[in-house]
């Protein structure tokens, strides 16, 4: 079975026919490595699904500083909560950090079938409760525990991110600084 429509079916628990359905409505686009899918102050009218390939959406501080906040992988939604929720221009950007083939589907599609079918609308559920566990966790990691510990925890949670992500994005993600990371993983 393909790996996104097994992410579908076991992560998000719809059924082969409803992700036949939805696959049928959704583009396939193949993106370059360093593009922006999203860009801050934009609004986009579409949610995409990654097939294949790596995301990350960060920020610029007040500092100029350029901070990751999420990192997508194979079978995440990725989608500016303000644009999808509210209609509001994107508060972050999204870049490409591998070459990704991704499902765009329009927005408006996608919620009429949260409206129409209930195997569709608990499918939105589940993509909006792993944003929240998503969330709650990285204010959990930034805030609680401590670098050792966040960094430990990220790798668990995807253990080829190393090979996939550059340390800086990592450093910045966990809120720390690269020597700091070097530091963390010579010590393991």
């Amino acid at each position: 079975m393909d790996l996104i429509k097994e992410i579908f079916l076991n992560r998000y628990g719809l059924s082969t026919a409803n992700f036949d359905f939805l696959n049928s409505l959704m583009t396939e686009y193949t993106k370059r490595k360093g593009e922006l899918l999203i860009r801050k102050e934009e609004v986009h009218h579409s949610v995409y699904f990654i097939k294949k390939g790596a995301v990350r959406s960060y920020y610029i501080n007040e500092d100029g500083k350029d901070i990751t906040h999420w990192f997508g992988f194979e079978g995440d939604i990725v989608a500016s909560l303000g644009n999808f929720i509210g209609g509001k221009p994107s508060l972050e950007n999204v870049e490409l950090i591998e070459d990704t083939v991704l499902l765009k589907i329009d927005q408006s599609k996608l919620l009429e079938l949260y409206s129409t079918n209930l195997e569709f609308a608990n499918f939105g559920r589940r993509l909006a409760e792993n944003a929240l566990l998503e969330m709650e966790e990285q204010i959990l990691l930034s805030q609680v525990l401590d670098a050792k510990t966040r960094y430990l925890s990220l790798i668990d949670k995807f253990p080829q991110i190393l090979q996939r992500v550059k340390l800086g994005h990592i450093a910045s993600y966990l809120g720390i600084t690269q020597v700091t990371l070097s530091r963390i993983r010579s010590q393991r």
